[in-house]
């Protein structure tokens, strides 16, 4: 089956860079594992003649990046959002799998995906990476376990380009970001329906786009979650007019 080219399927959006090199660095790992669409989000320092250097031959990179105000802003272009954290932890914002894991995900589903690259500094806020679909932490010393920007971007993109080169085939469309976010406000009113405090409300949507994230459910999976649990509030909400009527 024919798939699309990684550089068309997948684009980097790396949030508020701090340092011109990084974001030539960046841009040098993109071209060395075939992609070419970057978006600067809010970045702290000029994007010019450093940038450019050490992007060594991926100049046309570095100038066809566009800047953007808000993570946030880039979101409705994508159908998965796959953000990356050097601290993982078991609570759902930070339940990540390995690079690996994540390419295989990204490669065998089609569909747009977003690679986010947090700060130099602090990385990826937690809501920030609450709007990711997938959270990819890599595998390193306990002791010291925070790579630098671009060579964690290098180990990610290596492990995309790999399973790009794979025999695979796609299994299935991804849900389009409407279609998540009507599964949670769904889930969100059954559970509030059900009774659920809304800081568990809130885990518990956090953890169901974790799932679908990372266990690759398609778009037909995700409209039939919608049909299941609309189904399940229309039933209770039938249930409880019933009940005043009597």
């Amino acid at each position: 089956m024919r798939t699309e080219p990684l550089s068309e399927k997948v684009a980097v959006a790396f949030v508020q860079p701090l340092y011109e090199l990084n974001i030539g660095y960046v841009a040098r790992c993109m071209k060395n594992f075939g992609l070419s669409k970057l978006y600067l989000v809010s970045p702290r320092c000029r994007v010019g003649v450093e940038a450019i250097k050490y992007s060594t031959h991926a100049r046309e990179i570095v100038e066809s990046a566009v800047t953007v105000r808000s993570l946030e802003d880039l979101l409705p272009g994508f159908d998965l959002v796959v953000g990356t954290t050097g601290k993982r932890g078991p609570e759902p914002r930070r339940r990540a799998i390995t690079p690996w894991e994540a390419a295989s995900r990204i490669v065998n589903y089609s569909g747009k995906v977003l690679v986010v690259l947090g700060r130099e500094d602090i990385g990826l806020t937690n809501r920030e990476l609450e709007m990711c679909d997938i959270v990819v932490t890599i595998p390193a010393n306990p002791a010291f376990p925070i790579l630098n920007v671009s060579h964690a971007a290098a180990i990610l993109f290596y492990e995309i380009y790999k399973a790009s080169t794979l025999p695979h085939e796609i299994r299935g469309e991804l849900p389009r970001r409407e279609e998540m976010e009507v599964l949670l406000q769904y889930f969100n009113l059954l559970l509030s329906e059900l009774g659920v405090p809304e800081h568990r409300r809130r885990r518990a949507c956090l953890t169901l786009r974790r799932i679908v994230g990372s266990y690759g459910l398609t778009a037909s999976d995700v409209r039939m979650l919608i049909g299941a649990i609309r189904g399940a509030v229309e039933k209770i909400k039938a249930l409880e007019a019933g009940r005043k009527e009597r």
